[in-house]
């Protein structure tokens, strides 16, 4: 299931906002790539993206730098 972010609506659809869906883990389009700082929407986006990933079951894995490692073989 995806999350719905409130963003502005810079267009001419005569609302003030609009909803701008961020991918979760399972959906299609995950994960989604964050916005450019430069994008006015970036704040809002990204902090939902940010807010996915840490909500993900085994998001501490995500930083752990040696999460993709094997364990080493005992005697």
């Amino acid at each position: 299931m995806s999350r719905s972010v409130t963003v502005p609506d810079f267009g001419d659809s005569g609302s003030l906002y609009q909803q701008v869906e961020v991918a979760e883990p399972g959906d299609p389009g995950y994960p989604t790539p964050e916005l450019p700082e430069g994008d006015p929407w970036a704040p809002a986006v990204n902090q939902a993206i940010a807010e996915v990933e840490a909500a993900r079951p085994d998001a501490y894995l995500a930083s752990d730098p040696y999460a993709d490692l094997e364990p080493e073989a005992g005697p």
